[in-house]
């Protein structure tokens, strides 16, 4: 399933562009500390269909979702998976 409608909640404030950020994550993907304080590594990933680019955050325990162009800066992603704590964190991260 894609992100067809963007994000959901409440936004943060951006320093860098969904291309921007998927860029400096790169093809192996990086390790950062969230707003929570859990190590997070993100990958570039794509959806189900493969037509959307997304950007994927893995938590030591769980999967936190993923990001996409349309749910950048939202704190909720498309699928309604809470992601603001990861998603703010790496795009401060650099």
């Amino acid at each position: 399933m894609g992100h067809p409608n963007g994000g959901k909640g409440n936004t943060f404030s951006i320093g860098h562009s969904f291309e921007e950020v998927y860029e400096y994550i790169g093809p192996h993907g990086i390790s950062f500390i969230s707003t929570t304080g859990e190590k997070i590594f993100a990958r570039r990933g794509l959806t189900r269909d493969k037509s959307t680019a997304t950007i994927v955050f893995l938590g030591e325990k769980n999967r936190h979702g993923s990001a996409c162009k349309a749910c950048w800066g939202n704190r909720i992603d498309c699928t309604g998976s809470r992601i603001g704590q990861c998603a703010e964190a790496l795009d401060q991260s650099f």
